[in-house]
């Protein structure tokens, strides 16, 4: 009877030394969490892109940068899976990727009108490089159609619809056309495509960047029409820098405001913020040029499809997230005392008895 009486105390002893050990534990993943918060009690993840709040108090007073304190000037990236799920990849019969495209209703693409001209076969959907795998949608392209102004060359509305076959809602979601109607309203952007800095041979990642929109002759450039041009200036990066894609949507705001017509094949290999070099990326359409025409384009496509879209950012399969490190640890942390209670509990009602 004492050895049993000793053994439970050994036991209860042990026990409550678990049960302050976890409760310290969790203390300190609490007071991390809380640490790790920023005064508006926003989670500082270590995925956030630190390259959005660009410092600028330790440039020298001369140089003349345009960027803004919050902007979206970085360097290119590579895209997460299912981080733009409208993001679509037009390819050829023979696997080959030809330009970027944009989910705007079921079995609508919208690209340049020049993308169309080339031997199109299918579209990509659900894809991060262009290649087909077992996580990618293949969509077999049925006909195209380019702006009723469209006659190439030189043509400022280069802008063109793409129809596939029909897909489950839950392979991609579309992007929603801004009602923005001035470039004035429109500041920093977020640029897409595949592969846009990639060499030759290379598989072609989807990648984005931020770029500061300005307009043309701002820089005593040829003007053309609508057109804007977007650059990347002021920062610190060694990533090859420049835009070997067409087709791919330009985002403000979570909406599609434009399209990129032309992108820049000379690269950069090294910028940095002492040097307020600015390097023009991309020429874009603007969607308020031709927004009239696709609202009725898809006006028309989604009163005969059997399936409806989410729009961005919503996205069917999984959201476009940040990793956020509390959760998981938190909870595991607060789990364990629970157990140990009842342990330290069952050993008190043996004493008591004994």
């Amino acid at each position: 009877m004492k050895s049993q009486i000793f053994f439970l105390r050994f036991l209860l002893f042990i026990t409550f030394t678990l049960i302050i050990v976890s409760t310290s534990t969790a203390e300190n993943v609490k007071k991390s969490v809380e640490d790790n918060r920023d005064d508006n009690g926003e989670t500082n993840e270590e995925t956030k892109d630190e390259s959005l709040d660009i410092p600028v108090e330790h440039e020298p007073t001369n140089i003349t940068c345009t960027r803004r304190q919050g902007g979206k000037m970085h360097e290119i990236r590579n895209a997460n899976a299912k981080e733009f799920p409208f993001m679509a990849a037009l390819m050829s019969q023979q696997n080959d990727f030809l330009c970027s495209g944009s989910v705007v209703s079921n079995g609508l693409i919208l690209t340049t009108a020049h993308c169309t001209e080339q031997p199109l076969s299918y579209v990509l959907l659900n894809a991060t490089k262009d290649k087909r795998d077992e996580t990618t949608a293949a969509l077999h392209v049925i006909k195209t159609e380019k702006f009723p102004t469209y006659t190439g060359g030189d043509s400022v509305k280069d802008v063109a619809l793409i129809y596939t076959e029909k897909h489950n809602s839950s392979i991609a979601s579309k992007i929603r056309i801004s009602n923005i109607s001035k470039p004035n309203d429109i500041s920093d952007v977020e640029v897409l495509g595949f592969g846009l800095n990639a060499d030759v041979g290379q598989t072609k990642d989807l990648q984005y960047v931020g770029l500061e929109k300005r307009y043309q002759y701002e820089y005593r450039e040829y003007t053309r029409g609508d057109i804007l041009s977007t650059y990347i200036d002021c920062i610190d990066t060694k990533v090859l820098t420049c835009f070997k894609d067409s087709g791919g949507p330009v985002i403000f705001d979570n909406e599609l405001v434009g399209i990129v017509i032309k992108g820049q094949e000379e690269c950069s290999r090294e910028m940095t913020s002492k040097f307020a070099g600015n390097k023009k990326m991309a020429d874009i359409l603007p969607a308020y040029s031709f927004k009239a025409w696709l609202d009725e384009k898809i006006k028309k496509n989604e009163e005969v499809q059997p399936v409806a879209l989410v729009s961005y950012p919503s996205d069917p399969v999984r959201m476009r997230h940040k990793h956020k490190m509390t959760s998981s640890y938190s909870s595991r942390a607060f789990s364990i005392p629970i157990n140990i209670y009842n342990i330290a509990s069952m050993c008190l009602i043996v004493l008591i008895f004994h």
